[in-house]
């Protein structure tokens, strides 16, 4: 693992800035796909100085009220995530690292997840071949689809 800690070296230019989420979904090979937001929006930022920020929410979400039940607590939390740390490039493998130091799902604390990046059309490609929390069986490919925030 690189230490990023003092340095900015092994960042990507063209990854640095703010961008809007435009599609979230997981592919088999046998074609399948799976939106598991359903439709969604999001943020990701790739700071100069090394720091990152992402977060996905469902755009159905329910308005909670001032004295939500559990139940509708839970399903919130469903409806999304997001997590926040540092972040560098790795130029050999083509990946961009993100190394946790705060997240919504605490398995995710300290943990470095790297993602595939292609830029293609305008927008930036991320992903990811790693089981998840939602299907640890694996055997799909995690796709997030980023455009650019204008004036960043």
């Amino acid at each position: 693992m690189i230490d990023t800690s003092d340095t900015t070296a092994h960042l990507h230019p063209e990854l640095i800035g703010s961008w809007q989420l435009q599609r979230f979904w997981y592919a088999w090979p046998d074609g399948r796909e799976l939106e598991p937001l359903g439709a969604c929006k999001g943020q990701l930022h790739y700071l100069a100085n090394g720091f990152m920020s992402v977060q996905l929410v469902s755009c159905e979400r329910e308005p909670l009220g001032t004295a939500p039940s559990d139940d509708q607590l839970v399903t919130a939390f469903r409806k999304g995530f997001a997590y926040c740390g540092r972040w560098y490039w790795d130029g050999q493998r083509e990946e961009v690292c993100h190394q946790l130091s705060l997240a919504t799902i605490a398995d995710w604390d300290g943990v470095t997840l790297n993602r595939s990046v292609s830029f293609k059309e305008g927008s930036l490609l991320l992903g990811t071949d790693a089981p998840n929390l939602q299907l640890p069986e694996g055997g799909f490919l995690t796709w997030l689809q980023w455009q650019r925030l204008p004036n960043h």
